[in-house]
């Protein structure tokens, strides 16, 4: 399954460790969203709004799911800050369907990116 990425699991990222085992898909992708500074060292994804947001796309193994839910705090309780969502990426190749962790607390959801790009010296 392909999950795509715009924090802290990207390139040079705090947490990309945790996909050395995904093959990288491509490098240079786009997804419609808006994305927050959480304040909290990490950004947050909203889909409902219609800007575009900056990121990358990985094949993730099955045995790597969960630890990427545990890390994004998705693990299927009510007090989860994020869920999973299924959603159209743009890739130099294409659309692709991939995953994205997307706020599910909305008071994640601090001060915008206008950029839609976490660069990674936020972190």
């Amino acid at each position: 399954m392909l999950l795509f990425v715009y924090g802290t699991l990207k390139q040079g990222g705090k947490y990309h460790a945790y996909l050395e085992e995904a093959n990288l898909v491509a490098e240079h992708a786009s997804a419609k969203g808006a994305l927050y500074d959480t304040g909290l060292g990490y950004p947050a994804l909203s889909l409902a709004e219609n800007d575009e947001v900056a990121g990358e796309v990985y094949d993730i193994p099955d045995v790597l799911w969960p630890a990427l839910d545990f890390l994004e705090d998705c693990v299927g309780e009510e007090s989860d800050l994020y869920e999973k969502k299924a959603i159209a990426v743009q890739t130099e190749n294409g659309t692709l369907e991939a995953v994205v962790y997307e706020a599910k607390q909305k008071d994640l959801l601090k001060t915008k990116i206008s950029s839609g790009n976490w660069e990674i010296a936020y972190a």
